[in-house]
């Protein structure tokens, strides 16, 4: 029992330790997040989706599905919307809808899926 009462004081001592570190850590993350360097340097993917913010996008190329430009080479844009976005873009001679999506082609772009064409099919 002597042993046990002689080393109160050393395990208080490390628990006391232990939880300024924690409470220093935590107050550190506290501050990371409250001045927006907590996912400045993630990639988008990794990030949940609601915590994303406009200065944490990546900017992503989309191929617009189904279309071609000028010299017959397929549309690409540049957007840093979120997918399920919906982008209008002038074809021909009218407006048409396409959805952003997560789906990468091989080219490293993603796909622009044209809303307008599908909803004509019903």
């Amino acid at each position: 029992m002597k042993i046990f009462v002689e080393s109160l004081p050393e395990l208080f001592g490390a628990l006391g330790s232990a939880g300024v570190l924690g409470a220093l850590a935590w107050c550190c993350g506290l501050w990371r997040r409250s001045h927006g360097s907590r996912h400045a340097c993630a990639a988008p993917e990794a990030i949940p989706r609601w915590e994303l913010d406009a200065q944490c996008r990546a900017i992503r190329k989309y191929t617009l599905l189904g279309t071609a430009s000028g010299d017959g080479g397929a549309v690409q844009v540049m957007s840093t919307r979120l997918a399920g976005a919906i982008l209008v873009w002038p074809v021909g001679d009218r407006q048409e809808r396409f959805e952003l999506t997560d789906v990468q082609l091989f080219d490293g772009s993603f796909a622009a899926e044209p809303v307008d064409r599908y909803e004509k099919v019903h």
